[in-house]
C-alpha cells in the first residue's frame, strides 16, 4: 500500500497593528507612532499548533509633542490590531510604500479588531 505524506493544514491571517504613545524624556514630551503589517501562517506539526509571523512592512516615528499635528495628538494612547482580508492587507501595503504616515490615521475595513489602552 502506498503511503502519502500528510501535509500540515495551514491557515493564513493578515493583520495591521498600530500604536501611539506619549512619553517624557529629559523633560520633553514625545509621541511615538508604530505601525506594522504582518502575515501569520498557522499550521499543525507533530500535533502542535504553530504560527509563523512574517513582518511585511513596519514603521516607527517619534516626534516632539509640540511639533505633532493636532490630529496626531488627538489619537488615543493605545495599541490597535485589525484582522484584515488578503485584499485589504495588500492595498494597505501599497499605501504604506507610498504614504507611510497615512497608516497612523486610517481605520481599515476589517473582520475583527482589538484595542489595548496604555496606562497613563
Amino acid at each position: 500500500m502506498e503511503q502519502t505524506e500528510q501535509l500540515p493544514q495551514k491557515s493564513v491571517d493578515y493583520y495591521f497593528l498600530r500604536s501611539k504613545d506619549v512619553h517624557i524624556e529629559n523633560g520633553t514630551a514625545f509621541i511615538t507612532f508604530f505601525a506594522r503589517l504582518t502575515r501569520e501562517v498557522s499550521f499543525q506539526r507533530n500535533g502542535e499548533q504553530q504560527t509563523r509571523v512574517q513582518t511585511i512592512w513596519v514603521d516607527i516615528n517619534e516626534v516632539k509633542l509640540k511639533h505633532a499635528p493636532i490630529k496626531a495628538r488627538a489619537l488615543p494612547n493605545c495599541m490597535q490590531r485589525y484582522e484584515l482580508s488578503q485584499n485589504v492587507f495588500y492595498n494597505l501595503y501599497q499605501v504604506a510604500k507610498k504614504s507611510p504616515k497615512y497608516l497612523f490615521y486610517v481605520i481599515p475595513f476589517h473582520q475583527k479588531s482589538t484595542r489595548e489602552k496604555f496606562s497613563s
